[in-house]
């Protein structure tokens, strides 16, 4: 028979929703051994016991995301903004899902939405522009990518999307002045010397583009072992991994569309393989 008391700590605990905190913390604990269907198991318990707390559904929707259950995981995410409709991680789940189903305004209409409750959220604003982007809508990605950057100056991802993007528009001298601003802020990174040699092409300009190019690619390995060590890798594994993402990042970049015009061309290829590389 159990005490007064112990009737009272369940009591509180089911009020409080604190009694889907063990599962939770399991979900949590799957996820980070790759055990993701037991993870949407444990995820679910803690949103049936958490009634009020949006947290546990979108740690759901998250699982069944990357399971490829997008359907469940969309409910999920809905599921969260009927807890708290200004779940702006809910409205950016849902983004995700409905861009990957192919119904981009609807996607678009979630991200407009997470930022009336949050405007400066610098992710939030930047997927809207790459689904902008994606939806051909070249001016609403500029405007997004303009926004981005004017919120955080020295943000090197916001600054290459708006590189791009002004590319796009013809905006060429802002594109590279933009293009150069990266260099100076990350010399170590290769994604101004990448966007430097894309525009460089553009122009027609075969050695300097392929001499930008293989700026950026002497960069990639190195850039990809420090990302991934900031994520928390180390030893064999960050060397593996790391390995990885630097061999698909310079397949991607010497495969790039930008550069198929020079496919034949000598003095591209001279600077792109020769002693920078």
């Amino acid at each position: 028979m159990r005490s007064p008391a112990l009737l009272s700590l369940v009591a509180f605990l089911a009020c409080t929703g604190d009694a889907g905190a063990p599962h939770l913390a399991r979900g949590n604990v799957l996820v980070n051994n790759g055990k993701k269907e037991e993870a949407a198991a444990e995820y679910r318990e803690a949103a049936r016991l958490m009634p009020k707390s949006e947290v546990a559904r979108e740690r759901a929707g998250d699982v069944l995301y990357d399971l490829g259950r997008l359907d469940e995981a969309l409910a999920a995410y809905r599921d969260a903004l009927a807890v708290d409709q200004g779940a702006v991680t809910a409205h950016v789940g849902a983004a995700r899902v409905l861009a990957d189903k192919g119904d981009l305004a609807a996607a678009r209409k979630e991200l407009t939405t997470a930022l009336e409750r949050s405007p400066t959220n610098l992710f939030v604003i930047l997927s809207r522009g790459n689904l902008a982007a994606r939806a051909g809508d070249k001016k609403a990605a500029l405007a997004d990518y303009e926004t981005a950057v004017h919120l955080k100056s020295d943000n090197v991802a916001a600054l290459y999307e708006y590189g791009l993007a002004l590319q796009g528009d013809g905006q060429l001298p802002e594109a590279a002045s933009t293009f150069d601003r990266i260099v100076k802020l990350s010399p170590d990174s290769p994604t101004g010397w990448f966007g430097r040699a894309r525009l460089l092409a553009q122009q027609g300009q075969a050695a300097a583009a392929g001499a930008a190019l293989a700026e950026a690619q002497k960069r990639v390995v190195a850039d990809a072992r420090k990302g991934l060590a900031e994520q928390g890798l180390a030893g064999e594994a960050l060397e593996l991994k790391s390995g990885e993402a630097a061999k698909r990042s310079l397949e991607s970049m010497r495969k790039d569309p930008a550069f198929a015009r020079f496919a034949g061309d000598a003095a591209f290829r001279a600077a792109a393989d020769g002693p920078a590389h």
